[in-house]
């Protein structure tokens, strides 16, 4: 296959705001002017494939990271045929079973993985070997070569894993997002059942393969002891024949409206504490509203962590980062009394923030905490998001003004639309609580 020709494209500045470790400020470098932020040094290009190369050099680094992100994961299986995406994932990877071994002997680590919005491949490694590595994953990618023996391979591997079970925990999580998300792709699970899986055949893998792994539906990014042009040549020469196609949008209907507060209770012999979580459907990662889901959430287990009797750390109210809208929830392992006691409270902490208004004190305490955890997220992780959410190049560096501006009356308005749309679900797991509900 004969690689495409490369276009460079400008560097992007990415903003006026630098990320320090007390929070976002401006830091001019006092010779020409001009800013610098963490994110001046980020190169970005594209292959004439579509292929966007995103590569931030860091000379201090012994390493190089590299992720190639595919904008496609489970969201898109379709009905019946749950797991799909998974499927496609480790029927390439059976192509060549001793791709760890190879990668290991380049000093390399391979890393893959597949969540409802994202398929992703990660390397690490000494400079040296990049290009080695590099070349290993290129051809399981690249080039179509879904092979019968594979598939077959990779569909009982993936029957066993799910044969197997899931902790509580696990389980929790996926009984949670049937229960919030119903028929919708948010709701089933991302390995599938054992039915969905067994009922696959090698052709429905060869039409993801088709469909998602383009060159224009992908990124690399690329982080460490490297610079852009080295990156540059070495994805030239081995995904510059990547084909491209038209992108298949993640354009779904909306889950069902909840109209009622309601509580599933699951029985599970197997845990020992009660897995508890409860929630509404929020706003997707790129709608202006995310960053007031934050805000609500951090609110929210400031005031659980205030009336909870039990230890609370490590547990608390969590938003998704999903291309879809994202659930604001709570999760946590308790003792069965804590579990019944929260799971009456949710539907009051979330109407809560409809009728009582949120102090100047308790926003700014709010604001802080997520500002905190925000600023502690390293360039590469934002370099990440940025492109699998397909979010603004400057969208780290703008969110400190965007938290400082928002009042209390927006995260008012927002929890009524939000509870207006759908009431809270809750999901109790544990030994003993009753039948399980909702397959």
């Amino acid at each position: 296959m004969i690689p495409m020709r490369l276009s460079t494209v400008l560097c992007v500045i990415l903003g006026w705001l630098i990320i320090s470790p007390s929070g976002w400020a401006q830091n001019t470098n006092g010779n020409s002017g001009t800013v610098d932020t963490p994110f001046s040094k980020v190169k970005r290009d594209n292959l004439l494939n579509g292929l966007q190369i995103v590569t931030l050099e860091q000379p201090e680094e012994t390493t190089i990271r590299c992720t190639i992100v595919l904008r496609g994961g489970a969201m898109f299986d379709g009905v019946g045929k749950t797991g799909l995406s998974v499927l496609t994932q480790r029927t390439l990877l059976a192509v060549n079973p001793r791709i760890r071994e190879e990668m290991e002997s380049l000093q390399t680590k391979v890393e893959w993985g597949i969540d409802w919005d994202k398929t992703w491949y990660h390397l690490e490694g000494p400079p040296n070997n990049f290009e080695a590595a590099l070349e290993i994953l290129g051809r399981l990618l690249v080039v179509e070569n879904i092979r019968a023996e594979a598939f077959k391979r990779a569909q009982q591997e993936q029957i066993e894993t799910i044969r197997a079970g899931l902790p509580p925990a696990r389980k929790a999580d996926e009984a949670f997002q049937l229960a919030l998300y119903g028929e919708h792709p948010y709701g089933h699970t991302v390995n599938g059942s054992e039915l969905t899986v067994s009922g696959l055949r090698q052709g429905d893998v060869y039409d993801i393969f088709q469909r998602f792994y383009l060159a224009n539906n992908a990124s690399a990014i690329i982080v460490g002891k490297v610079t852009a042009e080295k990156a540059l040549r070495a994805f030239k020469f081995l995904f510059g024949g990547w084909s491209k196609g038209a992108i298949v949008p993640a354009t779904f209907r909306q889950p069902v409206s909840i109209g009622q507060a309601r509580v599933v209770r699951i029985d599970e012999p197997k845990a020992e504490q009660f897995e508890v979580r409860g929630g509404i459907a929020g706003a997707k990662y790129s709608s202006p509203e995310f960053p007031l889901t934050q805000l609500m959430a951090e609110i929210l287990t400031q005031r659980w962590k205030k009336e909870s009797k039990e230890p609370v750390a490590g547990i608390g109210f969590e938003v998704e980062r999903r291309t879809l809208p994202s659930p604001i929830f709570f999760g946590a392992s308790l003792s069965p009394a804590e579990a019944e006691r929260i799971a009456q409270r949710l539907p009051e902490l979330f109407a809560a923030l409809t009728s009582s208004p949120v102090g100047n004190d308790e926003l700014a305490e709010a604001r802080s905490a997520v500002i905190s955890r925000l600023t502690a997220r390293s360039v590469e992780e934002w370099l990440r998001d940025i492109e699998t959410f397909s979010l603004p190049r400057n969208y780290p560096l703008t969110l400190k003004s965007r938290l400082e501006a928002v009042t209390a009356a927006e995260l008012q308005s927002l929890a009524k639309k939000l509870l207006e749309a759908n009431a809270v679900t809750t999901v109790i797991l544990g030994r003993g609580v009753g039948q399980t509900v909702g397959k």
